[in-house]
């Protein structure tokens, strides 16, 4: 009788109420303490809803922008071929920034757990459970998502797309579909920010140092950018 009361204490103190809220925040300040949490209580559910609510903010508020700087890419010319825009295609690629970018948001925690998977339980020869990485992919992507919603009032008040907390503004003048104007938006505040965080939640997920927490977290979530970046230059070269 006495032992089940002590697992019922040890159940009560490894969950505390509103932990999958609280991290939202607590990933901020205290990541090493939340994701301590997290291994023994992955959140999945939460953590999702509140990156889907602020993808659809930040993509509802600035889509107007962002299909104005898709229209003056010189590949969207190219595909118009002298065409007008009617306002039904003007409200469909509203639409599709909107849909398609929620979506993307929501698959990219997936798509990095599923590289942490490769390279901490087959490379590494290390355990860990799927559901452990994606939780703390989500809360590591929530990050770079409040980096959107910081971002959004300075877009608004320039009322432009080509607004970052990266390099990128430095060559603003090549446009966005420079390589270069490319290369330097993924360093970002914000992206290297999860990075470090992901890392420090890795290296807890898997029992490892804090330096190999930190090279596997850039073999997860920095192999999107690293990809973006050579086939947008494959597509160069190719087309």
């Amino acid at each position: 009788m006495e032992q089940v009361d002590i697992e019922n204490i040890e159940t009560q103190v490894s969950s505390p109420k509103g932990l999958s809220l609280k991290g939202v925040i607590q990933v901020l300040y205290e990541p090493s303490s939340f994701f301590q949490q997290i291994n023994e209580n992955p959140k999945v559910l939460i953590p999702y809803i509140v990156l889907g609510v602020l993808a659809f903010i930040f993509l509802f508020s600035t889509k107007n922008l962002i299909m104005q700087a898709q229209m003056s890419s010189s590949q969207f010319q190219q595909r118009l071929q002298g065409q007008e825009l009617t306002p039904q295609i003007k409200q469909m690629i509203k639409i599709s920034i909107l849909g398609f970018g929620i979506i993307g948001m929501l698959l990219t925690p997936l798509i990095e757990a599923v590289f942490a998977l490769f390279w901490g339980n087959f490379v590494l020869a290390g355990k860990a459970k799927f559901k452990k990485l994606l939780s703390v992919m989500l809360y590591g992507e929530i990050i770079y998502a409040l980096g959107w919603i910081i971002t959004m009032p300075f877009m608004l008040l320039k009322y432009s797309a080509l607004v970052s907390f990266s390099l990128a503004p430095l060559v603003a003048s090549q446009g966005p579909e420079s390589m270069f104007y490319l290369i330097l938006s993924k360093i970002n505040l914000f992206l290297i920010w999860e990075i470090i965080a992901v890392g420090i939640g890795l290296s807890i997920i898997y029992g490892i140092s804090r330096n190999k927490g930190y090279l596997l977290s850039f073999l997860s979530v920095g192999m999107l950018s690293i990809l973006h970046i050579i086939f947008t230059g494959i597509g160069k070269l190719f087309f």
